[in-house]
């Protein structure tokens, strides 16, 4: 009776002292305190080990760590961005007085003539397919899409797009209160991507890379009191073609994109003029 009654009060004593101490000894018996302070809940811990061996009896809980798997092939859909567009207008002063006869040059627009509206005029992409490709350990990675690059180009001057003038490009007599040129590829981009912390949806990465175009639809609209709204669908002496250099820096889904495209926006075969357009804007992208 005396041994049991002292066991009841040491048990009593183990439990006070589990509130407090990580391992409790009590004759043969050993507790051991979890790690944490809800045990029950299975969202947070699991039971590691309760066996008994020989007399004494342990009872321990750990954390579940899980570490996010990262795949060596990501896909992402239907992405985007959204920035300012501008160009470098190398043209030279007075390109096509060489070339027409004085009245049609006296039409064709000067480098300043042909200055964009900088808050106007953007660039928009969406991107319908995008995939990263792991090529050593999440830390260097291959990024490629295939989406559509638009340009709208809004110019300050009055400045018209035809298919059916000989420079495609003339000076016009009225004025606009929206004129701007749409262009619009289908293009294929590639980079290599650095990624400081893979696995996680906070680290820094960026990319540096190339982008392919192929021009798909040119169209100039314009909106004025004397002609209204009015669109003009064509080449307009456009190069088919775009090469640009690209880049982008972001931490997490956030992410800081430009690019500058290596060739003419015109078409040199055809044309003098000499644009080259670049971009910076944001892109929401998974990597």
């Amino acid at each position: 009776m005396k041994q049991t009654f002292l066991l009841l009060i040491g048990w009593g004593l183990a439990l006070n002292a589990i509130a407090q101490n990580d391992t409790v000894r009590v004759g043969k018996m050993v507790i051991i305190k979890s790690t944490i302070e809800n045990p029950v809940d299975s969202n947070k811990s699991s039971v590691k080990e309760f066996r008994k061996i020989g007399s004494p009896i342990q009872l321990s809980f750990e954390r579940n760590n899980k570490t996010k798997q990262v795949s060596n092939i990501s896909t992402s859909y239907f992405e985007w961005d959204l920035g300012f567009a501008n160009y470098q207008n190398e043209t030279p002063a007075n390109t096509y007085t060489a070339y027409y006869t004085p009245n049609i040059a006296a039409s064709i627009p000067t480098a300043n003539q042909l200055k964009l509206n900088n808050l106007k005029s953007s660039n928009v992409n969406v991107w319908f397919i995008k995939q990263q490709v792991n090529l050593s350990k999440h830390f260097l990675n291959l990024n490629y899409a295939i989406g559509l690059e638009m340009f709208n180009l809004r110019f300050e001057q009055p400045v018209s797009f035809r298919n059916d003038i000989p420079a495609k490009i003339k000076m016009d007599d009225i004025s606009f209160s929206k004129n701007k040129l749409f262009v619009k590829y289908l293009t294929v981009p590639v980079q290599l991507n650095f990624n400081t912390n893979p696995g996680s949806k906070h680290g820094l990465n960026g990319s540096i890379g190339m982008s392919a175009g192929y021009l798909l639809k040119a169209r100039n609209k314009q909106i004025s009191e004397e002609r209204g709204k009015e669109k003009y669908n064509g080449t307009f002496n456009l190069n088919n073609w775009r090469l640009a250099t690209i880049g982008e820096i972001g931490i997490g889904t956030f992410h800081i994109y430009g690019s500058y495209s290596r060739t003419n926006l015109f078409d040199e075969n055809v044309s003098d003029l000499k644009f080259f357009p670049y971009t910076l804007g944001v892109r929401f992208s998974k990597f």
